[in-house]
């Protein structure tokens, strides 16, 4: 089976051309995948700081002179004053970065949720499959939850995923108030159903035996859509998320990308849970997101 997310370039061809503004380090990998989503029409690139000095024979180098942090915070700059319309980090992933973040959360209406998705072709069944929140919440409130699951869902319809399924996963498949995972789990689901995150079915909570399995759902007594058939898996905490992608990385030679969702404007990134060589597909999801802001 072919468990690559190659079928992501085909989305891209719907792409409109958007100019981004790079900052970060040095990195040859995300380098060469910049170079080639230039060459395939998919943006126009602006390198900002001095650390991104080898990408001037390439492109214009602006803020020749700046450090990362200078470099970044004229990025944005550049968006809020309609010159460049995405952003590109580099990193490294520090405060400075996770800062630059939630600036980009602030709207005229408040503040949003920011979240990171990952995104890979399921081994079982071939199908796009996203896990939530994998970089930013460490320990997410249930009004962060509520957002990381909109977020999610606006990344799946993004990728053609309609009426998206979600697992708000949990230890165990029952409400235990000593485990605020599963209280919030069961909030999660009831808010769905009265259509308070868009249009989502969210069950949980689930154990992860009964989100893959409708037979083990049934045995245990949950009648739901969701058991066997989901496309959104919402974690309880980091920790989790990040033990589960770096599981579903060792299990074949398949990728993990990912993308920034919830911000006022594309955001591309690389977390640590993403698969080495996944700087392109990170590209196309980052855009591919942006059409929905």
């Amino acid at each position: 089976m072919d468990v690559s997310l190659n079928t992501i370039f085909e989305l891209a061809k719907f792409l409109k051309k958007r100019t981004v503004a790079i900052t970060g380090r040095a990195d040859p990998a995300a380098f060469k995948a910049l170079l080639t989503a230039r060459d395939r029409g998919w943006l126009d690139p602006l390198a900002c700081g001095q650390s991104l000095e080898p990408l001037r024979p390439q492109m214009d180098l602006l803020l020749p002179n700046a450090d990362i942090r200078e470099a970044r915070d004229g990025a944005l700059e550049l968006l809020e004053n309609g010159k460049v319309e995405a952003l590109l980090d580099t990193g490294p992933l520090d405060e400075d970065l996770f800062s630059f973040l939630d600036h980009l959360a602030a709207t005229d209406n408040g503040t949003r949720v920011i979240s990171y998705v990952s995104v890979f072709r399921s081994v079982r069944n071939g199908r796009l499959t996203l896990f939530t929140d994998t970089l930013i919440h460490t320990s997410p409130s249930l009004k962060e939850k509520a957002g990381i699951i909109q977020n999610a869902a606006s990344v799946a319809e993004a990728l053609g995923i309609e009426h998206p399924k979600v697992a708000a996963l949990g230890p165990i498949e029952i409400v235990n108030p000593a485990i605020p995972s599963t209280v919030d789990a069961a909030a999660l689901a009831k808010m769905a159903e009265r259509g308070q995150l868009g249009d989502v079915i969210v069950e949980g909570p689930l154990a992860m035996d009964n989100a893959e399995s409708a037979e083990a759902a049934h045995h245990k007594g949950i009648e739901s859509p969701v058991p066997g058939d989901v496309d959104i898996y919402l974690f309880p905490d980091l920790e989790s998320a990040l033990l589960s992608t770096q599981f579903v990385r060792c299990l074949g030679p398949f990728e993990v990308a990912g993308v920034v969702a919830g911000t006022k404007a594309p955001v591309i990134i690389h977390s640590p849970a993403d698969s080495p060589e996944s700087w392109l597909h990170n590209i196309v999801l980052g855009l591919l997101q942006g059409k929905r802001i």
